[in-house]
């Protein structure tokens, strides 16, 4: 493969049709399949950890949310260091973590060392997957980038399948570590193709283009909801809940106003003035709030109620993955004549559906009351991801693209991290301080009974149908963003 400079691209121009491009997104997907895989192979390990450290699902869930709140804080800052440094040099840089963490994880002695290793892999994820989107924007024609969105979208289920039943494969046989040395191998491959396939472009010569005072700002205001969610687990709405909420807030606004002044910001205001991007960007949020409860709480589920080994409930969620691959890879051609807005809503109300139908789980379901809703899930998401994610970006002007699908992916991640939070912190609320600990230090096989068993089932509930609920506002904020003209051929 060979390097170089990319032609020259004129702002509205639709980019050229690069020779190199279906090598450009196999490189790009094996970022992207490392690092959605790595958020959630460690679901199903968390008995296993909790068996180890001797702790409760309060803390272990901080394995977890730790990595995808750094994943979501990096990507504004990487999408920008991507725009002054190039694309090619920060997606290295990042896959070049990715390695080095992984061996530190699967080496971690303590669950603290862990989630500090964690946060600095979910640094690493955030700066490749801030690049994947923009890469395919920047070589694909508008007339094929709806079929590359789809293999995108093909690549997110792949990972969470693998991860999930390669997770439960490798747990049963050689323990919880060995889950990071297939992040290792994965992480070393897309290096080695990254090296080989992506251009480079030449480095900015203005140093002063980096935006730290808003990258500060942003990682502030991003935070705060976490922290606000982790003190209502605790004790409910208290001072100390509203002063974070305050100062997230008053964080954000310092943001806007910092970004507003600057003639070189971390994020491109006038972006939103695209009724297509801000909506779509929102929308993706929502989507990942919904879902991602069902990625951490079902293995659970599986486990803790059903009595299941690791690796079938890793198989249980298998159906969701290959209906959102076979939809999505459906719905690129389809997407050209019916549009974005109407294939996205869609695919929202299916998720909320898909929600409403797990939270009616009791404490022995048959595989059927379980796989209908993760048909209806996995149909959700293939009708969502690819119109939403090539509408979203089409209108961005080219030397924009790296700071939009920087802003695209934080909103995802944001949803996801804050999805996964939610829930775990309803989990842990609902068993109450020891029943969250107990719960996951069972033996492999011990089903929960009694109290614990009627409070994971209430827990879990009630965050499925908070989920549903978020998953509707999805779909208004997704029917809001007006009509896509079909995709002239």
């Amino acid at each position: 493969m060979v390097q170089g400079n990319a032609a020259v691209q004129r702002p509205g121009e639709a980019p050229p049709a690069n020779p190199e491009r279906w090598w450009t997104l196999a490189a790009v997907e094996c970022g992207n399949f490392v690092v959605y895989m790595d958020g959630f192979i460690v679901t199903l390990a968390l008995p296993a950890m909790a068996r180890q450290f001797g702790v409760g699902l309060p803390v272990l869930k901080w394995v977890i949310v730790a990595y995808l709140l750094t994943v979501t804080v990096t990507l504004l800052p990487a999408g920008r260091l991507a725009d002054i440094w190039g694309r090619r040099r920060i997606v290295v840089i990042g896959m070049g973590v990715l390695v080095v963490t992984s061996v530190l994880c699967a080496l971690a002695p303590t669950v603290e060392t862990l989630i500090a290793f964690r946060v600095l892999q979910g640094a690493g994820g955030g700066l490749v997957l801030a690049n994947v989107m923009a890469e395919i924007t920047a070589v694909f024609p508008k007339q094929e980038r709806r079929k590359a969105m789809a293999v995108n979208a093909s690549i997110l289920a792949l990972a969470q399948v693998t991860g999930l039943v390669l997770g439960g494969l490798l747990i049963g046989q050689f323990g919880w570590r060995s889950l990071f040395l297939v992040i290792l191998t994965v992480s070393l491959a897309g290096l080695i193709l990254s090296l080989r396939i992506l251009r480079a472009r030449p480095r900015s010569q203005d140093r002063t283009a980096m935006d730290w005072t808003g990258a500060v700002l942003a990682v502030v205001a991003t935070s705060a909801p976490f922290l606000v969610i982790e003190q209502l687990s605790q004790g409910g709405l208290q001072p100390a809940s509203l002063a974070l909420l305050l100062g997230g807030a008053a964080a954000l606004a310092l943001f806007v106003a910092v970004e507003q002044r600057l003639p070189k910001p971390l994020l491109t205001l006038s972006l939103f003035r695209s009724r297509a991007y801000t909506c779509g960007s929102v929308a993706a949020a929502f989507y990942f709030v919904a879902a991602v409860s069902c990625y951490f709480l079902l293995p659970l589920y599986a486990q803790l109620v059903l009595g299941r080994s690791p690796v079938m409930a890793g198989v249980l969620i298998v159906p969701l993955s290959l209906v959102l691959t076979a939809t999505s890879l459906t719905v690129s051609s389809l997407g050209d004549r019916v549009g974005a807005r109407t294939l996205s809503t869609a695919g929202m109300l299916c998720i909320s559906a898909g929600l409403l139908g797990l939270s009616w789980l009791g404490p022995d379901a048959a595989d059927a009351s379980i796989i209908g809703p993760l048909v209806l899930l996995g149909m959700g998401g293939g009708l969502f991801h690819p119109p939403n994610n090539s509408a979203t970006l089409n209108t961005v002007p080219p030397q924009h693209l790296s700071v939009a699908n920087g802003f695209l992916s934080t909103a995802r991640n944001f949803g996801q991290a804050i999805g996964t939070a939610l829930a775990a912190s309803l989990l842990a609320h609902g068993l109450g301080a020891a029943g969250a600990d107990a719960a996951l230090a069972g033996e492999v096989g011990a089903r929960l009974g009694g109290t614990d068993l009627a409070a994971f089932l209430g827990a879990q509930q009630l965050a499925f149908r908070l989920a549903a609920a978020l998953g509707l506002v999805g779909a208004l904020i997704s029917a809001a963003r007006g009509a896509e003209a079909p995709v002239a051929h």
